[in-house]
């Protein structure tokens, strides 16, 4: 029997691979890259207690000790607060992890893996399938066909496998855009996210915005700032001085001494395809669906996808398929997701 082909070798790429390989299914990964990760401390991500589990068992890595959880979580609206949540054995507090760490932990994981082949410098730009299996080409210095009995596309939010089924991607573009920034300072709440709605140091208007502030380890934050609507370029100077203010204002003093480690501007989509199988192909992750609120809950549910299609799929390999148990993939996963975008929105 052939392998399943997996393309894209982000999270849910790594994870559904290694899935898979717990439950005897060998794979090939293909790696548009060069199989390693930049690292980028202000890309990160947030998991919920059972996601960040499923991660656990997976890698047989304690993952609690590469990131955070966090203490509690507050709302305020300028000066006042709104809403407090103290994290407990009845709130279980998620897992806040820079993204090429958790990559990292998978990669690691794979990399012991007999059943799980990565292929880096591979990019897909065709495929072909029969009832029996499915065919991949790729291009790139190590560009060559790959056969496989079933293929997941993985390959974020402009697949290549959702282009070549020609499967429809509607939604909303640029819902929210943030400017982030991954610093090392002291705040006067170590161990507890923030989301600060119309501080008051800002005016009022489109301006005024709110900032999040989450925790990460060894005294690191995540800083997001909403940015007004448009494409406004978010220079150098602006990010500077909105942190500067926002330090300020937390700490209700002088700029307190920080280190910044690392910028960028996250851009909120919402998306859902309207298919996520075709016959032998699937969708999962961003590829899928594009999902944010506070920057947190796209990957969380790529990762639920690959752990919904990976017990799926074994059956499938070892038995023959059971259609019906394969169409309950998009059936679950998609309700779920479309019930998170619209309470998103």
């Amino acid at each position: 029997m052939d392998p399943v082909i997996i393309v894209g070798a982000g999270p849910v790429g790594l994870t559904l691979a290694l899935a898979l390989a717990r439950q005897e299914v060998p794979s090939v990964l293909l790696d548009e890259g060069p199989g390693k990760d930049e690292p980028r401390p202000a890309r990160t991500v947030v998991l919920r207690e059972d996601t960040a589990a499923l991660l656990e068992r997976l890698t047989g890595m304690p993952l609690a000790e590469l990131g955070t959880r966090w203490a509690g979580w507050r709302s305020m609206r300028r000066k006042q607060v709104m809403r407090e949540i103290t994290f407990d054995e009845t709130e279980p507090a998620p897992l806040h992890i820079a993204q090429h760490v958790l990559t990292g932990a998978l990669r690691h994981a794979l990399a012991r893996e007999r059943l799980v082949r990565i292929a880096p410098d591979n990019r897909l730009d065709s495929l072909e399938q029969e009832p029996s299996g499915v065919t991949a080409h790729t291009r790139g210095p190590k560009g060559t066909w790959w056969r496989g009995s079933y293929l997941v596309g993985c390959d974020g939010p402009r697949s290549t496998v959702r282009k070549l089924l020609d499967i429809r991607f509607p939604g909303r573009t640029a819902v929210e855009r943030h400017a982030v920034a991954a610093l090392r300072t002291e705040l006067p709440w170590p161990d507890q996210a923030l989301l600060h709605r119309a501080p008051p140091w800002r005016t009022s208007g489109p301006s005024a915005g709110e900032v999040t502030g989450r925790p990460l380890p060894d005294g690191v934050w995540r800083l997001d700032w909403l940015l007004p609507p448009g494409k406004d370029l978010v220079t150098p100077e602006l990010l500077l001085a909105r942190i500067r203010e926002t330090l300020a204002g937390w700490t209700e003093g002088p700029t307190p001494p920080y280190e910044l480690l690392d910028t960028g501007v996250h851009t909120v989509h919402h998306r859902l395809a309207r298919r996520w199988r075709a016959g032998r192909v699937f969708l999962a992750g961003d590829a899928a669906h594009l999902l944010g609120a506070l920057g947190t809950q796209g990957l969380d549910e790529g990762l639920r996808d690959a752990d919904n299609l990976a017990w799926k799929l074994a059956p499938a390999w070892h038995h023959g398929p059971h259609e019906a148990l394969l169409d309950s993939y998009q059936a679950e996963r998609r309700a779920v997701v479309a019930a998170r975008l619209r309470a998103a929105d």
